[in-house]
């Protein structure tokens, strides 16, 4: 029997790409499988943003996805995400980041309030040394309260309006007939876990584990606790820490379905290479944006999607007949489990073309939707090319 899985990775605002692809393999749904309803797939797995739009089409619920979507286009991120620190009101393609004296004093030094009344301030005008003594007694209680605060100081924005838009819209019942699996990372263990729809406790769990997918490091603060069947999971972080694509999860479960024939779409919102760029006056915040998007998140998808289809390609030229077994590698000897090849497409944008992760404006939107419908197009005018065993690498 033909199957379909679909992995969505992560990639913040550029998640417009998969929507863009996604709209597109909709409307043509026909060339794929005639037999079935447009965007009916067996498997969907999806971290971060991926989580987001993994979760609506699993849902069967596309065009909420899509009225989602319109709205960031319309509105920008505060659909998504508030911030005091972020100017989400910028038209900008980069993050724009702001620093309101007062809004910093009310976060940091809210109770800090020293005593300049009179008779304290008296005795300062004919004292050097008292001067001296009051600013050192007036800087340490800053000093404390300021730690104090800053302890418990966990993001730069609140993700509050994303999760009213899922309790809204996620459901458990609602993924019926396909497996949907999101994965996180708990801080705690730093271990990451992929969780089907069916093994969250409730459905505030299952729009809380949506949630943990796409909580990016710094920028949203960790969700506390999560309970499912395999255990309960606390201060939980996107799952594209460890895994920006949720591929090697698809795999395992199609592997429990050895005798169907699997067609894989993966559509990735991260180009081979990081775009260049001059951060010799970048705040700390954006060094370590930089460091966690664009740098390690998009090396750890190449190498992952390279060994992927390096060893599906080998397994094409060795045909059908050729026999391997999978290894593995934590207990370092070969296992029972046979590899095969899948007939994979991968849609994924040109280096630069997507812009910065955390902004959204309307033609920023429009840029990644529509880049991400012609490499659709582009994907699927190349399967007539191809034969049965096809891998389409569209870049």
């Amino acid at each position: 029997m033909k199957k379909f899985a679909l992995v969505l990775s992560g990639g913040g605002f550029n998640g417009a790409f998969q929507i863009g692809a996604l709209n597109y393999i909709k409307k043509n749904w026909d060339s794929l499988e005639s037999s079935r309803p447009p965007l009916d797939f067996d498997i969907v797995a999806g971290v971060s943003v991926g989580s987001l739009n993994g979760a609506l089409i699993a849902s069967q619920q596309f065009d909420p996805l899509l009225d989602i979507w319109e709205k960031i286009r319309k509105n920008g991120v505060e659909e998504i995400y508030t911030s005091e620190f972020i100017d989400t009101a910028s038209t900008s393609e980069k993050v724009v980041f702001k620093v309101d004296p007062s809004q910093l004093f009310q976060q940091f030094l809210p109770d800090f309030k020293p005593d300049i009344s009179f008779w304290k301030i008296l005795p300062l005008i004919f004292s050097k040394q008292k001067q001296r003594d009051f600013l050192a007694e007036t800087l340490e209680e800053a000093s404390g309260t300021f730690t104090s605060n800053f302890n418990n100081f966990k993001a730069l924005a609140d993700n509050h309006p994303l999760e009213k838009k899922l309790q809204a819209l996620l459901k458990r019942s609602n993924v019926k007939d396909t497996l949907f699996r999101c994965g996180f990372v708990s801080l705690n263990s730093g271990a990451y876990h992929s969780i089907k729809a069916s093994d969250f406790k409730t459905d505030n769990d299952f729009q809380q584990g949506v949630l943990a997918s796409s909580a990016i490091p710094i920028v949203w603060k960790p969700i506390a606790e999560i309970k499912t069947n395999l255990g309960t999971f606390e201060q939980l972080i996107d799952g594209g820490i460890k895994n920006v694509s949720p591929l090697g999860d698809v795999l395992k479960d199609i592997n429990q379905d050895p005798e169907n024939e699997y067609t894989l779409i993966i559509i990735n919102c991260n180009a081979h290479e990081p775009v260049p760029g001059n951060y010799n006056q970048a705040n700390i915040a954006q060094i370590a944006l930089r460091a966690l998007t664009d740098l390690s998140l998009n090396e750890i998808f190449n190498n992952d999607i390279r060994e992927y289809l390096r060893i599906n390609d080998l397994l094409q030229q060795a045909g059908k007949d050729a026999v391997f077994y999978n290894y593995n590698y934590k207990q370092q000897k070969r296992t029972n489990q046979r590899l095969k090849a899948f007939k994979t497409i991968i849609i994924q944008p040109d280096s630069g073309a997507l812009g910065d992760s955390l902004v959204s404006t309307k033609l920023l939107y429009d840029k990644r939707y529509f880049h991400g419908e012609n490499k659709a197009i582009q994907a699927f005018n190349s399967l007539q090319k191809l034969g049965p065993q096809y891998q389409t690498i569209l870049t």
